[in-house]
């Protein structure tokens, strides 16, 4: 890593490269290569895998090419998303497209054998059945597997229980499942984690359900999914809250792109402004090295941070 900016002073520690935890995602947004190199060489050292989505499947051949080895020289994991397997799975063509993803040089896939609900019309035996094949295949080809729980819509998705709370036992469950059939890690999807917490993480009953499945889990195992579909506030509060409750060594990824690392880094390291649910600072690791002269304590990160539920409210009617 090249030096960094004003490094006589400080800042939260962090693990660097090669990372087993703290990992941090983000999706390939599709801009011009020449934009992409000068972020990655800005921000590539906090970047441990970007997702490719269906977006991608529309542009040259040639110039994702040239990407996937544009991330891999600087250390970037590439990966697939769920929906790319799902196409080339539906048209019977999933063992090509995972033999040329790693031609290519791809390094993480997910494989979905149940993307859209067929309900009656569907055969849920034989897309069981096809996923433990395709994830032996995947692991034989050297990819790193990553699973999901949780659907985008409430609508037969298991993980919700209605009323802003979770199917505890059921996503630990199937975390554990995917884990078990050769998944490195887990996401939690994004929106399910929104109708649990809220906008800014004000929903402690919520909260505590995401630490439990966490727990269970292990967090090393675990991605808070964060889409970058959500509004630019509600992102950010994700994130600290993220931070808050697992610590700045936790796995963040979703539809985040790579412009924006520089926030997530600086809510690792506590020392950046949050408009969250609180009157009270989100420059915790600051807060904390005003604190106690100059040196932060070791989690710095459960510094006080009352919520005010009453201000989530009143930004919404503004």
């Amino acid at each position: 890593m090249e030096r960094r900016f004003l490094d006589f002073m400080e800042l939260a520690p962090r693990s660097g490269k090669p990372r087993t935890r703290g990992l941090t995602t983000v999706v390939e947004q599709g801009h011009a290569i020449t934009w992409l190199r000068e972020m990655l060489e800005m921000w590539g050292e906090y970047v441990d895998t970007a997702k490719l989505t269906p977006n991608s499947l529309h542009a040259p051949w040639n110039s994702v090419e040239k990407k996937v080895k544009l991330y891999r020289d600087h250390k970037v994991g590439v990966g697939a998303d769920d929906p790319i397997f799902a196409i080339a799975y539906y048209q019977g063509k999933a063992d090509q497209l995972l033999r040329t993803l790693q031609e290519l040089g791809f390094t993480n896939v997910q494989i979905d054998t149940q993307h859209i609900n067929l309900g009656e019309g569907g055969n849920p035996k034989k897309a069981r059945e096809d996923e433990l094949r395709y994830m032996a295949m995947a692991r034989e080809l050297g990819f790193t597997i990553d699973g999901e729980v949780g659907l985008k819509t409430p609508e037969g998705d298991l993980a919700r229980a209605g009323n802003g709370l979770l199917n505890v036992e059921a996503i630990v469950a199937e975390m554990q499942r995917l884990l078990g059939t050769g998944c490195e890690h887990v996401y939690l999807e994004s929106r399910v984690i929104r109708d649990a917490i809220g906008d800014y993480g004000e929903r402690e009953a919520g909260t505590e359900q995401i630490r439990r499945i966490v727990k269970a889990v292990g967090q090393d195992k675990v991605f808070i999914e964060i889409t970058g579909q959500l509004p630019f506030d509600t992102r950010m509060c994700h994130r600290f809250w993220a931070v808050r409750n697992f610590g700045p060594e936790v796995n963040m990824g979703g539809g985040g792109s790579i412009d924006e690392v520089r926030y997530i880094e600086a809510i690792r390291r506590g020392n950046t402004f949050v408009n969250g649910p609180s009157r009270s600072t989100s420059k915790l690791w600051i807060k904390s090295l005003a604190k106690n002269q100059g040196k932060a304590a070791e989690e710095w990160w459960k510094e006080e941070y009352p919520i005010d539920p009453s201000l989530p409210k009143a930004r919404s009617s503004e």
